[in-house]
C-alpha cells in the first residue's frame, strides 16, 4: 500500500535465512549485507529480536491482545513469545506502534502516518484493499508495484 511512496517488499526471500540462525551477530549482518537505501522491507514478525540492534525507524503493526490470546487458545509457549516480540520492540528506538483495528479503520491515514513516520511523501494507491499473503507479495525480492 506504500509502493507508490517508496519501493516496498515484503518478507523478502532472504529474511527468512534470520530465522536460521541463533547468532544474532549473523542475523543483524544479514540485514546490513541485503540493505538498500530507499527500500521499505516489511519483515516476519519473528524478526521482531532484532529490532532493538538495527538503527533505523521501524513500524509494528499488532492486533490487540484479547484477539491475539483467542487466537492463541491457551497455547502458553506461543503466548510467551508473543509477549517476547512486544518486549524486543518496546527496548527499541525510533518504533511507531500501530494496532490492526486502527490499521483497518483507515488504511489512507494509517498510510499516511507510516510515511510521515519515515518522512516519505505519500502517494495514494488505487487498490488498496487487497491481502499481501494472497496476493501473492510475500517472499518476493522484487518490490512490489500496484
Amino acid at each position: 500500500m506504500l509502493s507508490s511512496s517508496v519501493d516496498t517488499v515484503t518478507e523478502p526471500k532472504w529474511s527468512h535465512e534470520i530465522r536460521f540462525t541463533n547468532d544474532m551477530a549473523k542475523k543483524i549482518q544479514l540485514i546490513k549485507d541485503n540493505h538498500k537505501d530507499n527500500l521499505l522491507v516489511k519483515y516476519s514478525s519473528l524478526c521482531t529480536e532484532i529490532a532493538p540492534n538495527i538503527d533505523g525507524k521501524k513500524v509494528f503493526l499488532f492486533r490487540n491482545i484479547l484477539d491475539h490470546l483467542n487466537k492463541l487458545q491457551g497455547d502458553t509457549q506461543e503466548a510467551k513469545f508473543w509477549l517476547y516480540r512486544w518486549t524486543n520492540l518496546l527496548d527499541s528506538s525510533d518504533v511507531l506502534f500501530m494496532s490492526f483495528e486502527q490499521f483497518m479503520e483507515d488504511k489512507h491515514k494509517a498510510c499516511k502516518d507510516i510515511c510521515n513516520h519515515f518522512e516519505i511523501e505519500y502517494k495514494p494507491v488505487k487498490d488498496i484493499d487487497f491481502h499481501v499473503k494472497q496476493a501473492g507479495y510475500n517472499h518476493n525480492d522484487t518490490p512490489i508495484r500496484l
